[in-house]
């Protein structure tokens, strides 16, 4: 599937901003499913310095200085992207999660050195034994990793309202989880709790989900906006899998995946430092348009 990706981010500020300094997650990477033809960003004002980089994950990175007074602030990426997320084997084909556990523990040099990386706690995923209880429901003994990986993820989307506004960034992971509620975002931190408490690797992937086009289509939760959701190590052979807890998916053609990490904080869509501005608000709007 091929997508036409338009996200606009503005921020307006009460008095005048001096000078800014931003990093934006914005450039949807490539990898084996997915094909970026071609990609810009555009911001208003036009920065004094802009760099690109590529972080600790992989991940392409925009650093921007602004030094012109500005009271809003644009920022624009349009691109075309291909996807289609490679097939996973069937979930009772995949490895029981005890070998995947034992494979990146290892023995001083685990299976996979990416892959272990991502079974420890990190900043936005503390361990939490409420979220090792709930993970344990699904990861029985001896049961296939990705089975029991797309059971949590069935149980997420029924056991949580999907609920914009109901927390934010600052919300801490056990107030989500005590509370049922949220978004896309806390989700994605709910099943990587849950999986990594049982050693599993669990990544936080940022990206987008298709906007919905006709009344015949399904509506997806998180579209129009960023969208979150989670890759699980499955073991060497079958790889990452893509599975959308929100929506009780595993990403195919629907999702486009822009940056992954640890959790939100490795991968915030754009964060920085500015002098002056007083308060702001700010609105983001997103379209995923397929052409073909």
């Amino acid at each position: 599937m091929q997508y036409l990706l338009s996200h606009r981010t503005t921020y307006t500020y009460d008095s005048s901003v001096d000078s800014a300094h931003h990093i934006a997650h914005l450039r949807a990477r490539a990898f084996p499913g997915q094909k970026v033809s071609s990609i810009g960003i555009v911001t208003q004002p036009l920065p004094a310095l802009a760099v690109q980089h590529v972080d600790h994950f992989g991940n392409l990175i925009d650093i921007y200085r602004i030094d012109k007074p500005h009271q809003r602030f644009d920022i624009e990426v349009r691109a075309s992207i291909d996807v289609c997320f490679p097939e996973p084997p069937p979930a009772a084909d995949t490895p029981p999660w005890e070998e995947i556990r034992k494979a990146l523990s290892g023995g001083g040099f685990p299976a996979s050195i990416e892959a272990s990386e991502f079974v420890h706690d990190s900043p936005l995923v503390p361990g939490d034994d409420s979220l090792r209880t709930y993970g344990a429901t699904s990861l029985t003994p001896g049961r296939p990793i990705l089975d029991a990986a797309r059971e949590l993820t069935a149980r997420i989307k029924a056991d949580f309202d999907y609920h914009p506004g109901a927390t934010d960034i600052s919300t801490p992971l056990h107030d989500v989880f005590e509370g049922k509620a949220g978004v896309c975002q806390d989700f994605a931190h709910v099943m990587i709790a849950a999986l990594r408490a049982h050693g599993v690797a669990a990544a936080y992937v940022s990206g987008y989900i298709r906007t919905l086009h006709s009344p015949q289509e399904v509506e997806l939760r998180g579209a129009d906006a960023s969208h979150a959701w989670v890759a699980v190590w499955c073991g060497e052979a079958a790889g990452w899998v893509h599975l959308d807890p929100t929506n009780d998916l595993v990403a195919h053609e629907d999702h486009i995946a822009v940056a992954w990490g640890r959790d939100f904080s490795d991968v915030s869509p754009l964060r920085g430092v500015i002098l002056g501005g007083g308060n702001h608000v700010y609105s983001v709007a997103v379209t995923l348009v397929p052409t073909g």
